[in-house]
């Protein structure tokens, strides 16, 4: 039982991660209503990566170090880039989630505040032990699969049909949105993959599989949202399809407006990159130095706010 409690919290992480960013930056603007189509062979790419590099990760990080200075070498040089990329993709995941609440979620709000406050959270949770943020996954993951359902089914009234068709049609620019795609979604999950296999003991190959599959199942939701609520023309047109989609949503007598769902989405999938990025960089320097380890995520998260200041 604790080894399948095990496996759902990182399904769950594995989810939420493979979200991420990735809604807020997903290529609406390239390849039109080709969309289903790269976005399936992206997962199909994302499945693979994760199921080769795992072995391979846990092969060259977790093997002795002690005693063989030439790979102690080699994997601090490894150790080097990757937790410079890792920094990269949170700066980025804090960066699109600050972005996007400044021109849909809070247009007046202080920017600099909310990158403040959402690295401190982020800083928080990069702190804890594995234990503890799979004690953070289950409700995050079950809160972002209720609201994408929830939007999704009380859409349904406001889609348009007639442009279901158009999205499996193809031609030879199908292929051209894939690299960004890759970019946002696919690349970034090699650091989940090194955050895994620095932390669990054994296992995990198929949580990661599993996961990186739900995530992108919970992303295509999304995205046919945004698709058949504008038709695959007008979504292309459109910086925030999906947010969009979702505001013009509403219940009751009173016309409640449910977009508010759609915040908790891209926080908490914004949130659990950007944390499981600054979580890997810490893992990595524990490797080497546990003493210097504790004190990466402050550290990373003060260096993501300067950088952020000059932008």
């Amino acid at each position: 039982m604790k080894k399948q409690r095990h496996g759902l919290h990182k399904l769950a992480l594995t989810a939420l991660f493979t979200v991420g960013n990735a809604l807020i930056r997903y290529p609406w603007q390239q390849g039109g209503y080709q969309t289903l189509l790269y976005l399936l062979v992206s997962a199909v790419s994302a499945v693979i990566t994760v199921l080769v590099l795992y072995p391979l990760f846990r092969r060259i990080w977790r093997s002795p170090l002690h005693g063989h200075s030439a790979r102690r070498r080699w994997v601090a040089v490894l150790s080097v880039l990757f937790g410079v990329y890792a920094l990269f993709c949170a700066w980025r995941s804090c960066g699109d989630y600050v972005e996007f609440s400044s021109r849909l979620v809070l247009p007046r709000g202080n920017s600099f505040l909310l990158t403040l406050l959402f690295l401190g959270c982020a800083g928080w949770l990069a702190s804890l032990s594995a234990r503890q943020a799979d004690c953070f996954a289950i409700p995050a993951f079950l809160t972002v699969t209720v609201c994408i359902l929830l939007l999704f089914t009380v859409g349904i009234g406001h889609f348009q049909w007639d442009a279901a068709a158009d999205l499996w049609q193809w031609d030879a620019s199908v292929l051209r949105p894939l690299p960004n795609l890759w970019r946002e979604s696919v690349l970034p999950l090699t650091v989940f993959v090194l955050y895994v296999s620095l932390t669990v003991p054994s296992g995990g190959r198929r949580a990661l599989a599993m996961g990186t599959g739900v995530g992108y199942l919970l992303l295509l939701l999304c995205v046919v949202q945004g698709i058949l609520t504008f038709g695959a023309a007008y979504a292309a047109e459109l910086e925030y399809p999906y947010s969009l989609a979702v505001r013009i949503l509403s219940v009751g007598q009173y016309f409640f407006r449910m977009e508010g769902f759609s915040y908790a989405v891209d926080y908490l999938s914004c949130l659990t990159r950007c944390a499981l990025c600054l979580a890997t960089v810490k893992r990595l320097v524990m490797r080497f130095s546990p003493k210097l380890g504790k004190w990466c995520p402050p550290f990373s998260c003060a260096l993501l706010l300067t950088i952020s200041l000059f932008q």
